[in-house]
């Protein structure tokens, strides 16, 4: 009875660590850093880096970032460009013009329903009313593919209001995202799940087998 209680147990365990695994990957698979609605800067963003929106990160090797990058606002364009952190540095401390900045290439994209949208790659996005751009990056590109190059950057937006000479006004609307754990908890969960069926097997076999020695 011991055993078979014993038994149970490891198999329910065994079982939950297959069950938690899909469920860990897909919920920790990005982790959220920013997410803003509306980011709200001044033109004069578009003259001087020290007026833009800017965001720091740092990614690792094979990890990514994703950038949801929007505008819904009548008469605002913004522009994103990626830029490494000693660059960005070097450039805020002059408050060099950020449209004359070079930036790191990136994979943008746009959803697209019934079919797979088709990804290119740029060191900038600029968007205007209702626009949307879906944002790639892991440090650079080739051929439309995303490169590895593990460090640190800054994402920088700037932009204009053509709207009266009142409204200076920059809105838009930014998610930036970092893989997160999900895929390394989702491959330790179903390893932890096999080592436990693997266990219960030895364990049951075990036991026919001092139970067949000790009938002889």
């Amino acid at each position: 009875m011991v055993k078979k209680k014993i038994s149970m147990i490891i198999l329910i365990v065994g079982v939950a660590l297959f069950i938690t695994a899909p469920i860990l990957g897909y919920f920790l698979d990005k982790t959220v850093l920013c997410k803003r609605k509306p980011v709200v800067i001044d033109e004069d963003s578009d003259d001087g880096l020290k007026s833009a929106f800017a965001y720091p990160f740092s990614i690792g090797k094979d990890q990514k970032i994703t950038i949801e990058f929007s505008v819904y606002y009548a008469n605002v364009t913004a522009t994103l460009k990626i830029l490494g952190k000693g660059y960005y540095d070097q450039q805020y401390a002059l408050n060099s013009t950020p449209g004359g900045l070079t930036g790191q290439d990136f994979v943008y994209s746009q959803f697209v329903w019934g079919q797979s949208p088709s990804a290119d790659s740029d060191d900038e996005r600029s968007i205007t009313y209702n626009g949307y751009w879906y944002i790639e990056f892991a440090g650079d590109t080739s051929g439309g593919y995303l490169i590895s190059i593990p460090g640190s950057y800054v994402i920088v937006v700037y932009g204009d209001n053509d709207g009266p000479p009142a409204d200076t006004d920059v809105l838009f609307n930014i998610v930036i995202k970092k893989d997160g754990p999900g895929d390394f908890l989702e491959e330790l969960f179903y390893y932890l799940g096999a080592g436990v069926i693997a266990a219960l097997v030895l364990f049951i076999s075990y036991s026919y087998y001092k139970k067949f020695k000790g009938g002889r």
